[in-house]
């Protein structure tokens, strides 16, 4: 069996529940493309995915039977367009290992993205089989593809916006459909399958919404904070993203360290170790890591603020408590 990685998000319960899932169908001496799928998808990270499929679901009357296999399609969807964020980005770390295109190459590790999101389709299919109502699981489908085409498009906005400052309001629309619409897809999911009704699925696209910017925010704040991350610190600036730590300190900067702040995000000839080594002192100097905290924390309370329309219950308080900060904001 494989050690969780990072438990502080998914419940023990459900964590053993998923790796289980995960170990009977791609088992340990498989071959081919299970043999990339299963290197990408073990050990797993926070679980996030199929965490908050599993708790939407029955935060709105669901069962846990019928969900888990949509559980393991989200962790098969999403480690597989991690994949691909991988060889975009030229990141040879996920999750605290070699990348999977470091492992493989990168044509390897293309198709077995692909494969994984065939596969989150199929387990998908299963939750029929589980007991889940045909209706259920075609709102289930629809949900899980149109997040991934909102994804889609906003990891096109996102390379447009590399090598420049961009406006704070884009970047955060942005966000909100980079990484909301990637929670949107688990509550989403897990909501439809448990027979939310409209206001109980406007609630959770409220919430996973808000609480992806802050995530997202807290994934910019790593490189300057401290945080140990899961791929290289220098991956933002070598690749020229205007993260949001990074905005808010060149909108507090004076023009001469402005200027200094384009002049390394569009740089691709210094070494990106030197080049982030620069935007840190420049972040750090003009406030850009408390100004991107407190940013994250307004939206998480918004997050917290769009549960209320909910059932009450220990799942609903399970949601809310992602929002509390240091979990996962």
């Amino acid at each position: 069996m494989t050690d969780i990685d990072v438990p502080q998000v998914a419940d023990p319960e459900v964590a053993a529940m998923v790796r289980a899932e995960v170990e009977g169908r791609w088992p340990l001496g498989v071959s081919g493309l299970d043999e990339v799928a299963r290197y990408a998808l073990l050990p797993f990270g926070k679980m996030m995915g199929p965490w908050l499929l599993i708790r939407s679901s029955l935060a709105v009357g669901g069962d846990l039977a019928t969900a888990l296999p949509a559980a393991v399609a989200l962790e098969c969807v999403q480690v597989g367009a991690m994949m691909h964020d991988d060889i975009i980005d030229s990141d040879a770390q996920r999750r605290g290992k070699p990348a999977a295109h470091s492992v493989f190459g990168r044509q390897s590790a293309i198709v077995g993205g692909d494969g994984l999101f065939f596969h989150g389709f199929a387990a998908l299919s299963e939750c029929r089989q589980a007991g889940a109502p045909a209706d259920r699981v075609a709102q289930a489908l629809a949900i899980l593809s149109r997040a991934g085409l909102r994804i889609g498009d906003a990891a096109i906005r996102e390379i447009r916006m590399s090598r420049e400052i961009c406006p704070v309001p884009s970047y955060l629309d942005m966000i909100a459909d980079k990484s909301g619409a990637l929670l949107w897809m688990a509550c989403g999911v897990g909501g439809a399958l448990g027979g939310a009704d409209d206001t109980a699925l406007k609630a959770l696209g409220q919430y996973s919404d808000q609480l992806g910017i802050a995530y997202q925010i807290r994934d910019d704040l790593m490189p300057y904070d401290g945080t140990r991350a899961g791929k290289p610190n220098i991956s933002d600036v070598r690749n020229g993203r205007p993260t949001l730590p990074v905005l808010l300190a060149h909108a507090r900067a004076p023009r001469a360290e402005q200027q200094h702040i384009e002049r390394l995000l569009a740089d691709t000839a210094a070494p990106a170790a030197e080049r982030y080594a620069a935007m840190s002192d420049l972040v750090h100097a003009h406030g850009g890591v408390q100004a991107a905290r407190e940013v994250s924390h307004r939206h998480v309370q918004r997050a917290t603020a769009a549960l209320e329309s909910l059932p009450p219950g220990p799942h609903r308080d399970a949601l809310e408590d992602l929002t509390v900060p240091g979990r996962l904001v």
